[in-house]
């Protein structure tokens, strides 16, 4: 992606890797690999399609299971999730600089960042600590 990005067209690219945000399960995880890395590529028009990308990302999280859903039903929605809350928190922790207040200012994604960070402190707080381990370890 990073040689090929700067001969493709910006616009079209998210649009469909946003668009892949809302499709089935194995296409959304490659979909959040390439917004991580669009992240770094291009702020601005990450910024700009915060309130799809927030949209697609409440749909995801606000799946509910049926209480009697199968073993792996169960994992894949786990797996769904923390997918969709590391990428949030990458996105908050990259965009949070854009406004003195720490949100990025559009209206979507601001109700959603404070929804997740109500909902979803738990996972959320986990994840931000494992990648302080990391990032600890590799220096």
């Amino acid at each position: 992606m990073d040689t090929a990005f700067t001969r493709i067209n910006n616009v079209e690219l998210y649009d469909r890797v946003v668009a892949g945000l809302k499709d089935e399960n194995d296409i959304r995880q490659l979909c959040n690999l390439m917004v991580m890395k669009l992240i770094v590529l291009d702020v601005a028009e990450t910024a700009r399609r915060l309130d799809t990308i927030a949209e697609a990302y409440r749909s995801v999280l606000s799946i509910k299971l049926k209480d009697n859903a199968v073993k792996q039903d169960v994992e894949k929605q786990e797996e769904a999730n923390k997918s969709v809350l590391r990428v949030t928190l990458l996105l908050g922790e990259k965009l949070k600089g854009m406004n003195d207040n720490g949100s990025t200012g559009a209206g979507t994604w601001a109700s959603y960042w404070e929804w997740v960070n109500k909902d979803f402190d738990k996972q959320l707080k986990g994840l931000h600590q494992r990648s302080k381990e990391l990032q600890t370890r590799m220096v």
